[in-house]
């Protein structure tokens, strides 16, 4: 069957047509929503020998004590905001749930940290599939009874975080926890949430309680780096991970 130049002609029109709109579909996506798996930043592991001097000298280490007695390991691998609200809320003197396992004692658990109240933010099998954005994180901490602000690195400044984290270490009475990407501390790319415990002037840098202990233990991370984990888009939210301030009173 012979084909008319006519028809070659629509066809060679219809091809490049195309070629152009999935050029123009690749090109036109926001940089900031491409995912990026480059390996950037560095860490310091609490137990090497410059991450225990770095606790040993640091005069902002009142956190650092208060967490330690709560610190605990995510059960599952979506659950890090949960074990990191647990951690932050048994470290607060709010009143605190009783898990049937641990009859009578009162104490947050990875278990009973959900409940009617948190359900209406996010479910536990939702959280399971996807894990929490930074304000729902904060809403759940919120729905426990604590105070929270949440802030997202956009909306912030490298300077306004180093002030009211490095501040917060100071404190017993508030903790922060953090929503970053993990690729940009130096290590395999996934979003992530942990407790903030300590802070080092000299080398700029805060100890990250990784509450994913059977990946990596506490490290030590510079403020530069751990901003730029944190302003990361999350597509679930549509909005850049941050920072929770997180307490009892507001105060």
């Amino acid at each position: 069957m012979s084909v008319s130049p006519v028809e070659i002609t629509r066809r060679g029109f219809a091809i490049l047509f195309v070629a152009l709109f999935l050029h123009a579909c690749a090109t036109a996506a926001p940089p900031a929503a491409k995912k990026d798996a480059r390996i950037t930043g560095s860490y310091v592991t609490l137990i090497s020998d410059e991450g225990r001097q770095r606790i040993e000298r640091s005069p902002h280490r009142v956190d650092y004590v208060s967490l330690m007695a709560t610190f605990i390991m995510q059960e599952r691998q979506t659950l890090c905001s949960v074990a990191t609200g647990v951690t932050i809320l048994n470290a607060l003197p709010l009143h605190r749930p009783v898990d049937p396992r641990y009859a009578p004692y009162p104490f947050f658990t990875q278990a009973n940290y959900f409940n009617d109240r948190v359900d209406a933010i996010i479910t536990r099998d939702t959280t399971l599939k996807i894990g929490q954005t930074l304000q729902q994180a904060a809403s759940v901490m919120a729905a426990h009874g604590a105070v929270t602000k949440a802030y997202h690195a956009a909306d912030s400044s490298i300077d306004e975080f180093r002030r009211i984290a490095r501040a917060n270490m100071d404190t017993r009475t508030d903790f922060i926890a953090v929503n970053y990407l993990r690729n940009h501390v130096g290590q395999p790319r996934g979003a992530h949430f942990s407790p903030l415990a300590a802070y080092d002037e000299p080398s700029d840098s805060f100890l990250v309680l990784d509450v994913a202990r059977y990946k990596f233990p506490p490290v030590w991370v510079t403020v530069a780096d751990l901003f730029d984990a944190m302003n990361t888009l999350d597509t679930d939210s549509g909005k850049t991970r941050g920072f929770i301030v997180v307490s009892a009173t507001g105060g």
